[in-house]
């Protein structure tokens, strides 16, 4: 079970941590080690071996993507732009692509519009997948990768609406 702790929890020794335990709440092992930042939004890969998850570790408040195994060792930066906020990362059924939400932060004066990205983690490569005034965030696929679902405001309503579209990944 992969658990982002309650901030209480999370605090125990200083810093928001990630950690995962044993269902029953049992054997706590911490997850990530990075102190003075956040850590959050977990998500197991489909084979159970890695965790993708976002981080303010390089610049406070500009979240960037990371990668690390199951049992906590060979952790690292999918995201390096710290102009940029990267969050809501989410693994596609191969266990080798993700996609997310991300927005241009360089210019203070603009408001930042997120879209959707889709990324292999492997190599790097990314596409955008939505082109959209207003935010596109917090994707999800379905089981069988597809459908992909998240919530926008590009049609310029509040309170965000849920969007599901048909799905093929990419070509790379």
């Amino acid at each position: 079970m992969l658990r982002a702790t309650t901030p209480k929890e999370a605090i125990r020794d200083g810093n928001l941590e990630l950690y995962i335990m044993d269902a029953d709440g049992g054997n706590v092992r911490k997850l990530t080690n990075a102190p003075g930042c956040y850590n959050g939004g977990p998500f197991f890969s489909p084979d159970g071996k890695r965790v993708i998850f976002r981080s303010d570790r390089k610049k406070k408040d500009h979240l960037q993507l990371y990668v690390i195994n199951a049992d906590g060792t060979g952790e690292r930066a999918l995201t390096n732009n710290l102009d940029w906020v990267y969050w809501a990362p989410y693994w596609y059924k191969d266990g080798k692509h993700i996609v997310y939400t991300a927005a241009d932060h360089s210019n203070p004066t603009v408001r930042p519009n997120y879209d959707l990205y889709w990324m292999n983690i492997e190599t790097g490569k990314t596409a955008r997948l939505t082109y959209a005034p207003g935010a596109d965030v917090l994707p999800v696929f379905s089981p069988d990768g597809g459908k992909l679902m998240w919530t926008s405001t590009r049609d310029g309503r509040q309170p965000a609406q849920l969007w599901i579209a048909d799905f093929t990944p990419p070509q790379e």
